[in-house]
């Protein structure tokens, strides 16, 4: 894994993962609502290959249209727009822009289980970035890592 992208509410958890020794990889964090660190910034622009994402939260975009997203991905050159809150997975490209919430690894919400994206951002210029979606199901003794494909979101 070349880096983590932790999407707020929780972004503590990072620091006590480091303090217990697991090792890190290099690691962007933006600040939740629940979140109480004000030094994390609401709101980061994460250069990944040939791609700019920016990522927050989400709480202060989100209303009745995914537009203020779009909009502000595009205001700042970005090709997607990471966004968490929700704590519910979803996957749409819109007007040229990748939006995405990972969901949530431990406060799920909705139909589905915990879940996380992995994503691959080739250095190719012109390229898309790639994304896959996973659900967490099984037994914490028996993980099991299922895919959660684009469509199911709808």
């Amino acid at each position: 894994m070349d880096g983590l992208i932790h999407l707020g509410d929780g972004s503590g958890d990072i620091d006590a993962a480091a303090r217990y020794g697991s090792p890190m990889p290099p690691t962007w964090c933006v600040r939740g609502n629940v979140d109480s660190d004000w030094s994390v910034p609401p709101i980061r622009r994460i250069q990944a290959g040939s791609h700019t994402i920016l990522a927050a939260h989400g709480q202060l975009y989100l209303g009745d249209s995914w537009q203020p997203f779009v909009d502000a991905a595009k205001k700042q050159a970005a090709q997607a727009f990471f966004f968490g809150h929700t704590h519910v997975p979803f996957l749409e490209r819109m007007n040229g822009v990748l939006l995405l919430n990972p969901g949530s690894l431990s406060r799920p919400r909705g139909i589905w289980g915990p879940s996380f994206a992995i994503v691959e951002a080739p250095a190719t210029e012109g390229s898309r970035l790639r994304v896959k979606l996973y659900e967490l199901t099984g037994s914490s003794s028996r993980p099991r890592f299922v895919t959660i494909h684009p469509e199911a979101l709808a």
